[in-house]
């Protein structure tokens, strides 16, 4: 017969809670960790190129289009609704 002797597990198997100040510094040096492993560099947003003009300007050059024929009614119609609805969200 064979008889195997196994100790007592005197140790714990997971660490002891911490506070709430060692979680934080804990969480933040892992997030710190992760971020160098990172190989791309966060995108940052890209600026328009684009100056941003005024609404009325736009309407004066949809309404010259239309007026040479470029625009038809339902198209100087829908651009004229966007220009408008894009100035009444920025606001």
């Amino acid at each position: 017969m064979l008889f195997l002797l196994r100790p007592r597990q005197t140790w714990m198997p997971y660490t002891l809670p911490r506070s709430r100040q060692q979680q934080d510094a804990y969480n933040q040096q892992l997030r710190e960790a992760y971020a160098s492993t990172r190989r791309v560099a966060p995108s940052a947003p890209q600026p328009s190129t684009a100056p941003s003009r005024g609404s009325l300007a736009d309407l004066k050059e949809l309404a010259e289009l239309h007026r040479s024929g470029v625009l038809t009614d339902a198209e100087f119609a829908a651009a004229k609704a966007r220009v408008l609805g894009s100035t009444d969200e920025s606001t």
